[in-house]
């Protein structure tokens, strides 16, 4: 999926490792060898067009991904058969009719570019698609146009099979030891911010955001690398109960943390005289942390799989105020459940690798969406496709580039890659003026004097691998481009005017590129922050007013596109160029961004617990009241910009006063006898997540003051 995310590299366990090379350098030999293997085995037999089959490999290794398997090699030639049908089905249906082949394959392209950003898995397929979809027209020419069609789709095909077969037997990944490697990782992230969490010694403005920003992406690697290998590795399914639960836990305790550590909390000092033997279950909890590091596995004794229950000092905290108590609870209720969440982590590390006997738990991960639908910037690609398909259609029958087709083919390619993501036309032209210098030498002192085929093969290695180790991403193949344009085959006729052609063709096609992602939709950073942060605060309103509509807290389908805007915000806010702003203005902009993170984190809790609070008579009576209603409007009031926004925010404190005053009631004998004390702490806990969701809404109500808007709309080139 082609969006702005922000990711640590993963980490591969590989059986090369003793030679000493990073993943960077295995990925650049494996990918030359797939490129250099893509041109030779076709050229040895006589195949026709093995630069399509080369063109492939470039694709395919833009997206960046190392780890390959063979089910993801067969669904990438399942999407490039299913390209070829479309594309060989609709020069059936309009064998002579031009214009209106050209007019339904632009419909379709676009449809499978909004299909490749919502698809959440490997988007590649659909990307294959779209290209062999292309690939396969011929210009118009009826004759042959079959034969044609199937030529280039199977060597597309090949193309998939060469690099599929490099991938998995040159440095292969083991999928479980990466998978054990990055979970350990991220449980190691996790032991650190508890630590923070409760020693105030260690606890700084330095620290703070160092162990945020670990524990965020490590997760987000472990996350990711679960996602993908569970489809395919034996070994993972072979434990599946146990894997789920530990990835379950590892979303509790993301969900736990992240939004404690980012609050301004009480200290432990604070909190600790209201919880009975508060360091004793702080021990306890670091030991069952420290446990997740032991490499092997230690058995865990009796007495550490027995919870202990966590007391409250209840006389002590009588007298406290009311958001003290809250503070207390909540203490208590995050100490109670890290302490259930990693007792059963570790009971499943034991099972795993210990091979301990039937692992049972109820715990499953939450279930991400294949496909996420209405998105605005998917739909905005899908018609940014279709624009650039008729400019580049318009050059390729006014004036007929050298390229011929081919420009079209490509033009729709790089849409998909450099569409709302952090690469820049300017940038890629760059590339490729450094790729073509490259080559264009290459083509005439180096290619004229090859009389054998291992100099053509290590030229072309020397080339990829250069390549792909300097550069990695989509930016990578405009590099790469400049070995596209040698048109190296068995037969070489050497013609400079013709090579300069192709140059200026795909100058032409940066052009073109240039103009897509600034009509009719800018991708610039500064254009799209204002409009993700109003769509922020639009799905957070969403999010709050759902248990006032009588859904569930949260409500799933606004959690999950909160959760997809947040992404963006958080990677569109950090690529706004610094040298087009002051300082204070990219500072403003973070401290908006770290507002909106700890909000969202917020609001993610309250979905999660949203089966405990449900059931809550005291928190029903307090949306039947509408009381609630605060939160959505000064939410609302954000994504507005309203000018009564400023009042709302000003009266905040006034209301909250008034909620203090009513709160007393709770405390009475009668109110204990007819809800429980369970049920009022349930209440309590509640109003503390209440409460910091209303001061975070607070936070990014000055960062968004702050922010000099009109500055960020100011047109720039």
């Amino acid at each position: 999926m082609a969006q702005a995310q922000i990711t640590r590299a993963q980490p591969e366990v590989s059986s090369g490792s003793r030679f000493g090379l990073s993943d960077k350098s295995k990925f650049a030999i494996k990918t030359a060898l797939s490129i250099t293997l893509a041109y030779l085995i076709p050229m040895s037999q006589g195949w026709p067009q093995p630069q399509t089959a080369a063109i492939t490999v470039m694709v395919i290794a833009a997206t960046g991904l190392a780890a390959e398997s063979l089910q993801k090699g067969v669904m990438r030639v399942i999407g490039t058969v299913a390209g070829a049908i479309v594309g060989l089905t609709l020069i059936a249906i309009f064998p002579q009719e031009r214009m209106a082949y050209l007019i339904s394959a632009s419909l379709v392209v676009s449809v499978i570019a909004y299909l490749y950003n919502a698809y959440q898995g490997d988007s590649t397929l659909f990307m294959l698609t779209a290209v062999v979809t292309l690939m396969v027209f011929n210009g118009g020419d009826a004759d042959g146009a079959f034969q044609y069609g199937i030529d280039r789709a199977f060597m597309t095909a090949f193309g998939v099979i060469i690099y599929t077969a490099v991938a998995s037997a040159l440095w292969p990944v083991r999928a479980v030891d990466n998978t054990q490697l990055l979970a350990r990782s991220a449980a190691a992230s996790y032991a650190r911010a508890f630590r923070l969490l409760h020693d105030d010694n260690e606890r700084s403005d330095d620290a703070l955001p160092e162990v945020i920003g670990g524990l965020v992406e490590d997760e987000a690697a472990f996350k990711s690398n679960f996602t993908t290998v569970r489809r395919y590795s034996d070994a993972i399914a072979a434990y599946q109960r146990e894997w789920d639960c530990i990835v379950a836990c590892h979303e509790e305790l993301q969900s736990l943390l992240l939004p404690a550590l980012r609050e301004d909390t009480r200290s432990a000092e604070e909190l600790a005289p209201y919880i009975e033997d508060y360091d004793g279950m702080v021990r306890r909890i670091e030991r069952l942390f420290a446990q997740l590091q032991s490499q092997p596995a230690d058995e865990l004794s009796a007495e550490d799989l027995s919870p202990v229950d966590v007391q409250i000092n209840s006389q002590a905290l009588r007298e406290a105020p009311h958001l003290l108590v809250g503070s207390v609870l909540a203490r208590a209720q995050l100490l109670r459940k890290l302490q259930a969440n990693l007792l059963e982590l570790n009971s499943a590390w034991n099972s795993i690798l210990n091979a301990g006997g039937e692992f049972t738990s109820s715990r499953r991960p939450s279930r991400s969406p294949s496909f996420i639908w209405w998105d605005a910037e998917n739909a905005k690609t899908a018609v940014r496709m279709f624009i650039t398909f008729w400019l580049a259609t318009t050059v390729w029958i006014l004036v007929n580039p050298a390229l011929g087709f081919t420009f079209v083919a490509l033009s729709a390619v790089l849409v998909l890659l450099v569409s709302y993501t952090p690469a820049t036309p300017t940038m890629l032209i760059i590339l490729f003026t450094l790729g073509f210098a490259f080559a264009l030498p290459a083509y005439i002192f180096l290619l004229p004097q090859m009389t054998h085929w291992l100099e053509l093969a290590t030229f072309m290695f020397a080339y990829a691998c250069f390549g792909y180790f300097v550069f990695q991403g989509p930016v990578s193949l405009f590099y790469m481009l400049g070995l596209f344009i040698l048109s190296i085959q068995n037969t070489m006729s050497y013609h400079v005017d013709f090579l300069l052609l192709a140059v200026v063709n795909l100058y032409m096609l940066c052009s073109l590129l240039i103009i897509s992602t600034h009509f009719p939709f800018s991708s610039k950073p500064e254009k799209l922050y204002p409009v993700l942060c109003k769509r922020f605060f639009r799905y957070t309103a969403l999010a709050l007013e759902a248990p006032l509509k009588g859904r569930r807290f949260g409500g799933r389908a606004s959690a999950i596109s909160l959760a997809v805007v947040n992404i963006k915000l958080q990677g569109w806010g950090s690529k706004i160029a610094k040298r087009d702003f002051q300082e204070s203005m990219i500072r403003d902009i973070s401290r908006l961004n770290d507002a909106c993170e700890l909000l969202h984190s917020q609001l993610t809790v309250l979905q999660r617990r949203g089966a405990e609070f449900s059931g809550n008579r005291l928190i029903e009576n307090a949306y039947r009241d509408g009381r609630p209603a605060l939160l959505p409007a000064l939410s609302r009031s954000l994504a507005d910009d309203g000018d009564d926004s400023e009042a709302r925010f000003h009266n905040v404190e006034t209301t909250v006063s008034s909620i203090n005053a009513q709160l007393d009631v709770l405390r009475d004998e009668t109110t204990l006898q007819r809800y429980g004390r369970g049920e009022i702490a349930d209440f309590f806990v509640y109003l503390n997540l209440q409460h910091a969701i209303l001061l975070s809404l607070q936070r990014c109500f000055h960062a968004k003051a702050a922010i000099d808007w009109e500055e960020l709309k100011r047109k720039r080139f």
